[in-house]
């Protein structure tokens, strides 16, 4: 079992409207033109929701502890005579973690999803660049797709960048397939898009499928929480 987070998956509210902007641009730019999120807010044929730490947590320290863990890492991999110049790393990590709690935050990511007819259409995904690689993304694509049943849609679709494996190896896993190409769709570099749709989500083999991968992602990660 690899250390997980403690962050939730909840609806979004207006208190984390900032923080998911800053999210979005940073995930985004330089392509980045800010969603209408506060608009949308109440919008049933859209859903936006965010992975958030738990109340009592300090993500500033979590954020300093994976730092200090990556360190520690790279420490132990390098060879005695380039450790001096590791140490003088170390102090520049340190004064990251100062930096870190001069910003307060408790978002570590958020999906939004558009439900279309009999299509629910995740339009963005994205994680807080230093928590990436945690099962951050994972969960709100299980909480999407939880939603997207909950509603009634028949299945899910969404773009991705055709150069980014590690998000296709995810969607994968969930019985996303590639199923066409938008050319040029990235103006930022001109990169073609994939799109992904899944297999019926409305049908009990699909369900089984999803509740399985929900007890992997369980045993993984030590934890599943979904509320909205």
């Amino acid at each position: 079992m690899q250390q997980s987070l403690p962050v939730s998956v909840r609806r979004l509210q207006v208190d984390d409207i900032d923080q998911v902007v800053a999210i979005e641009k940073e995930a985004f730019s330089p392509l980045w033109v800010s969603t209408s999120f506060k608009r949308d807010l109440n919008n049933k044929r859209a859903k936006y929701l965010v992975a958030c730490f738990d109340d009592g947590v300090s993500p500033e320290e979590i954020l300093a502890e994976i730092e200090s863990d990556q360190m520690a890492e790279e420490v132990d991999q390098r060879p005695p005579n380039i450790w001096s110049r590791v140490l003088g790393r170390i102090g520049l990590s340190s004064r990251s973690e100062t930096a870190h709690k001069d910003v307060a935050f408790d978002i570590a990511g958020y999906v939004s999803v558009w439900y279309q007819g009999d299509e629910a259409h995740i339009t963005e995904i994205a994680v807080k660049e230093s928590l990436r690689g945690r099962g951050i993304g994972e969960l709100l694509l299980i909480g999407s797709l939880k939603a997207a049943i909950e509603y009634g849609s028949k299945v899910m679709t969404l773009e991705a960048r055709v150069s980014n494996f590690i998000a296709h190896r995810m969607y994968q896993k969930y019985d996303f397939k590639s199923v066409g190409i938008r050319k040029a769709y990235y103006s930022d570099n001109r990169e073609d898009a994939v799109i992904m749709t899944t297999c019926p989500i409305n049908t009990d083999e699909y369900h089984q499928l999803f509740a399985d991968l929900q007890s992997t992602y369980q045993t993984r990660w030590g934890r599943m929480c979904i509320e909205y």
